[in-house]
């Protein structure tokens, strides 16, 4: 009879651990975001490459007054190019599996930019469906040209 009560704690142990694993649609989800620190002078621009691991989605911040991200889809360059996104701006894409996810855009500085250290930022996802999410930024140093 003990042998009997056993098991039966051992398959509700199992059953429970099972479906809390089920319900956590995000498991264990942590990525890494790592992105360029551009100097640009005034009235200058710059590629920055952003590199993020673990990504369901991404997403640049709005960028700060003076800065400007060139985000169409000429000049941007997204590998591997994204299953869906969403129209906003800045745009959002959203890949079908977690992936390593590349980003290439222009960033253009205004020639009435005052010079300073100034912060583009990128917003990663699990997937497109998640409230999580993981912030980043990265310096961006405006020089008097």
């Amino acid at each position: 009879m003990s042998r009997r009560r056993f098991v039966a704690g051992l398959l509700s142990a199992g059953a429970a651990a099972l479906a809390g694993c089920a319900g956590d649609r995000d498991g264990e989800w942590d990525p890494t975001i790592d992105g360029e620190e551009p100097t640009i002078p005034r009235g200058g621009e710059a590629t920055v490459t952003v590199e993020a691991t673990d990504a369901g989605g991404f997403s640049f911040r709005p960028p700060p007054g003076g800065i400007t991200l060139g985000l169409s889809a000429s000049e941007r360059e997204v590998t591997p190019s994204p299953d869906s996104g969403a129209d906003s701006y800045p745009p959002r894409w959203f890949w079908s599996g977690r992936t390593s996810v590349t980003v290439r855009v222009p960033i253009a500085v205004g020639e009435s930019t005052e010079p300073g250290e100034y912060q583009y930022g990128v917003t990663v996802y699990p997937d497109a469906d998640s409230e999580r999410s993981v912030r980043e930024s990265f310096p961006i140093t405006v020089a008097d040209g």
